[in-house]
């Protein structure tokens, strides 16, 4: 048995109810069904805490690492259930969003219009800098601004666009991704040239079951054809390391700046059960919990 802060948990008894998560999801009615329901930030209450992370975030994190927005077209990759990153930017002065989402949202439902009017009503207190984009209306969005919004409901993998960005990001999504020389690479395909910039934050830690174990480390310690089983119709974490997105990145023809590094507990972690495939990677890679990744396009 292993224990986290509430009690005990069962790593057995957890892999077998992740396992059959996995086989409900390679149904197709099941996998449709599943696809319909939001995946997080559900309702809007209106709090400031929900405004800065599921509305305000990306935004936040452009302007803090990459720039001023204003007159930039920006790509980002797996918006959410709701369009409120792009209704931010737009805002905030981008002259283009596009989305690539494989599972989009209901971009236009009664939800999703309390959070496009939400972010309208709590601009002027959160960015009182910065003037809300002239002509742009939360009540109209996003049906009235096709002309400044492009979807693609297609996967990271195979998306296509003949557009290009100044600005290409995502957000907790780059941990999903099942190939990431091809993820590194679509950056480059999207990008302008020169001066375009990618920003990408990736969660390394548990998701599912995995996240209530005191020890971060446990969904390591499966071999990948067991991994295979609790994810492969699900998109779980796909267990790529910190040192491999960087090399990743490095084959694309990136100059990689990593902006923000945040370690695992090193007390709580536990290195020496992994699987055999992790215990032969750098220790420093396996202890990396979330970095944000600048890319800038070598000369």
């Amino acid at each position: 048995m292993e224990r986290n802060k509430t009690g005990t948990v069962n790593i057995y008894k957890d892999f077998f109810k992740e396992t059959a998560k996995n086989f409900l999801m390679g149904n197709s009615a099941v996998r449709q069904w599943r696809a319909k329901r939001p995946r997080a930030g559900a309702y809007f209450t209106g709090s400031a805490e929900e405004l800065e992370r599921y509305a305000f975030l990306g935004l936040n994190y452009i302007r803090q690492y990459i720039g001023d927005i204003e007159g930039k077209s920006v790509c980002e990759i797996g918006a959410g259930d709701y369009l409120t990153s792009g209704l931010s930017m737009l805002a905030a002065g981008a002259s283009r969003y596009a989305v690539i989402d494989r599972f989009p949202g209901n971009y236009t439902g009664a939800i999703a219009k309390q959070w496009y009017q939400g972010i309208e009503d709590n601009w002027a207190k959160t960015y009182p800098e910065t003037a809300w984009a002239s002509g742009l209306k939360a009540a109209d969005f996003p049906e009235n601004y096709a002309d400044r919004l492009e979807l693609i409901a297609q996967p990271i993998e195979t998306a296509e666009t003949e557009n290009k960005f100044d600005i290409v990001c995502s957000f907790q999504v780059g941990e999903h991704i099942s190939d990431i020389d091809v993820f590194a690479e679509t950056n480059k395909r999207l990008l302008q040239k020169p001066g375009g910039a990618a920003l990408h934050r990736v969660d390394f830690g548990p998701h599912d079951s995995w996240f209530q174990y005191a020890d971060p480390m446990t969904f390591l310690r499966f071999s990948d054809a067991a991994w295979k089983l609790t994810g492969s119709n699900r998109g779980v974490p796909n267990r790529f390391r910190h040192h491999e997105f960087m090399a990743a990145f490095d084959r694309a023809g990136f100059n990689v700046e990593t902006v923000f590094l945040e370690d695992f507990d090193k007390e709580k972690s536990d290195l020496s059960r992994l699987y055999s495939r992790f215990q032969k990677m750098p220790r420093e890679s396996l202890l990396t919990g979330t970095a944000i990744y600048l890319l800038r396009q070598k000369q």
